[in-house]
């Protein structure tokens, strides 16, 4: 029965022999290699590269004057090291803050500009201020004289007499608004024909001229009343004006 059973298995152990046969030959084959491999690399290396000995320097004498003429302008003494404390303080200097000549041009700029615009608003203000105090019936003549009060009888055609009249009623100067009246009451007439009027005239003038006119006798009683107030240096008060004033505003149409 054994001998039966091993001639079944023996085709089956045949070939597993064989491969385990084959596996140790081919273990033993590449361990073999290998050590060819390793004994080849072995056998190559190479010794250190060892340079050839230099041939010693030959040493050349020089002359002095050569030398000296080789030599002559060059200063070595810059390339000395500084000393400690100089090349300490040189160092600080270099050191120290620079100047931002930008930044202070700029800065420059900006003030300037802010003092030229305080500078015209200061302009304006001035001509503002000038305006507001100048008097409101400043009025220049065709002569260019500045016509005021003290000679407003000279160039009653040539300004507004009535400005000059509401100026004194607001500050209460009553003679003042008298003359003021008389002389509208003239440039009136006169620009109605009824006198002439002539800065070298006199008041009397003026009546014999109106003694044949309408208002002839009003005109007389109104030069008396004027004259005593303004020649007469008689001070006149708001309810004696408010009394006069009728009369003189007649005059006027």
């Amino acid at each position: 029965m054994f001998k039966y059973l091993f001639l079944l298995l023996f085709p089956f152990v045949l070939p597993a022999q064989s491969d385990t046969d084959s596996l140790l030959e081919q273990e033993t084959t590449e361990e073999e290699i290998y050590i060819e491999e390793t004994e080849t690399e072995d056998s190559y290396i190479r010794e250190p590269y060892q340079a050839p000995p230099l041939e010693p320097l030959a040493m050349r004498d020089v002359d002095q004057n050569s030398w000296d003429k080789a030599t002559g302008g060059l200063d070595y003494s810059k390339d000395r090291p500084k000393a400690p404390k100089e090349r300490k303080k040189r160092e600080e200097n270099n050191s120290g803050p620079s100047l931002d000549w930008t930044g202070m041009f700029k800065g420059l700029g900006s003030l300037f500009q802010v003092l030229a615009i305080l500078l015209a608003l200061g302009i304006i203000a001035f001509g503002v201020y000038s305006m507001l105090q100048a008097p409101r019936n400043r009025v220049i003549a065709r002569d260019g004289t500045e016509i005021t009060l003290a000679n407003l009888d000279e160039y009653i055609h040539e300004t507004d007499l009535d400005r000059f009249l509401q100026e004194a009623k607001a500050t209460g100067n009553w003679s003042l608004a008298v003359r003021i009246y008389f002389l509208q009451i003239i440039k009136n007439l006169s620009e109605q024909s009824a006198l002439e009027w002539s800065k070298e005239k006199t008041n009397r003038d003026y009546i014999r001229e109106m003694r044949n006119h309408r208002l002839g006798a009003e005109f007389r009683e109104v030069v008396r009343q004027y004259e005593r107030i303004w020649y007469g240096n008689q001070m006149l008060s708001a309810t004696e004006f408010e009394q006069l004033e009728p009369s003189l505003k007649r005059m006027l149409g």
